[in-house]
């Protein structure tokens, strides 16, 4: 028989209270990580969202767009003619 320093029902209780630490630290740790994959994963869901919806207008404004891009180009090409008419008569 060898000396014992601690007696064997400590032992057992010490290892029970080590297990339920053990998984409270485990349980812990999994919400800890399953709140911070789920905002990762919500951040990367709301950037690809904004990304694709962000360049999309409204039908109206587009062709309001469209429309003042050709009173530009038909402005400018009015004034070209007029230059040239005014070149040619003098």
């Amino acid at each position: 028989m060898y000396p014992s320093l601690v007696e064997p029902t400590i032992k057992v209780i010490m290892k029970q209270q080590l297990d339920v630490c053990n998984n409270n630290k485990f349980q812990k740790n999994s919400i800890i990580l399953n709140v911070i994959i789920g905002a990762l994963i919500m951040f990367v869901i709301s950037i690809i969202l904004y990304v694709q919806y962000k360049g999309k207008q409204d039908i109206q404004l587009v062709k309001e767009k469209e429309r003042k891009k050709k009173e530009y180009i038909l402005s400018k090409i009015s004034n070209y003619q007029k230059m040239k008419n005014k070149n040619l008569i003098k």
